[in-house]
């Protein structure tokens, strides 16, 4: 789920209707671009209220309009592949301040994709592995100033990187499988417990 500036409630789900609107008060307003999705993963809103998805069906991140109008579409539909043009089930998406576009492109090829405001290419980081900078399963990612948090799901952690994907630091935790800046600056992580009932806990 993710919340624009006047309160909508935007659901992303694996149903009908994938991508559903919701007004404060929780009344249905309707859905956007049903034909685009194939398996949803992740939705985000900018501070334009415009509606980022991530889509592990079919391979492609996309910037919307709040009226459901494609402005940026990253990746190939439903081709999956590991170069910068193309995305193997890709997991999250965040900007920073100047518009640069970053991409947890998670499940198959374990990095991070940067690309500029209009959807270039910029650079690339990460493998799959254990040690500083790789990945197994970067599940989420959002930026703060010039620090970029990636969950690093699998191994258990968060990594923080620069905006040129420098390696800076690491936080050993369980499993973290959503992350979100609060308006002070202060980074959140979801994470999925290993007991058996999936127990969803949130810290600071």
């Amino acid at each position: 789920m993710a919340v624009n500036s006047k309160g909508h409630i935007y659901v992303f789900h694996r149903g009908k209707h994938p991508l559903m609107e919701f007004d404060p008060a929780g009344k249905y307003l309707g859905s956007i671009a049903d034909d685009l999705f194939v398996t949803a993963h992740t939705v985000r809103v900018d501070s334009n209220d415009n509606i980022w998805t991530t889509d592990i069906g079919s391979h492609v991140v996309l910037k919307l309009s709040p009226q459901g109008r494609v402005l940026v579409a990253l990746g190939r539909m439903r081709i999956p592949g590991d170069d910068v043009l193309h995305f193997n089930q890709p997991t999250d998406v965040a900007w920073d301040r100047d518009g640069n576009i970053y991409v947890t492109d998670g499940y198959v090829n374990s990095r991070v994709l940067k690309f500029d405001k209009y959807g270039r290419p910029v650079r690339g980081w990460g493998m799959k592995g254990t040690g500083p900078g790789e990945f197994d399963t970067p599940h989420t990612i959002v930026i703060d100033g010039d620090l970029v948090y990636v969950g690093d799901r699998e191994n258990a952690r968060i990594q923080i990187f620069n905006r040129d994907g420098e390696f800076l630091r690491e936080w050993r935790l369980g499993h973290p499988y959503a992350l979100a800046i609060t308006p002070e600056h202060n980074p959140l992580y979801g994470r999925r417990s290993r007991r058996p009932d999936f127990e969803n806990r949130f810290a600071g």
